[in-house]
């Protein structure tokens, strides 16, 4: 009887080694898949917000201009007014 519960503790060891080395492998695993979507998300966000950069710096300078136009209306309105 005390052979096959010695044999039986040896056995869920070796049983518990190997699922651990297992486990070790597939975290390992985890961490490379998680980096790879770590970059894919990094290069999506940069297509996703170059148009949109682009479009805001546009939106900018057609606002600085508009600002600029009515400056000049506003300068040549108040000269007449005198």
């Amino acid at each position: 009887m005390n052979d096959i519960i010695l044999y039986l503790h040896v056995t869920v060891g070796v049983l518990l080694i190997v699922v651990l080395y297992h486990i070790l492998f597939v975290v390992v695993d985890l961490r490379k898949i998680m980096r790879r979507v770590q970059l894919i998300t990094k290069e999506i966000e940069g297509l996703v917000m170059k148009p949109i950069t682009v479009a805001d710096q546009i939106l900018e300078g057609v606002l600085s201009l508009l600002e600029d136009q009515q400056k000049k209306t506003s300068k040549k309105s108040s000269k007449k007014k005198r």
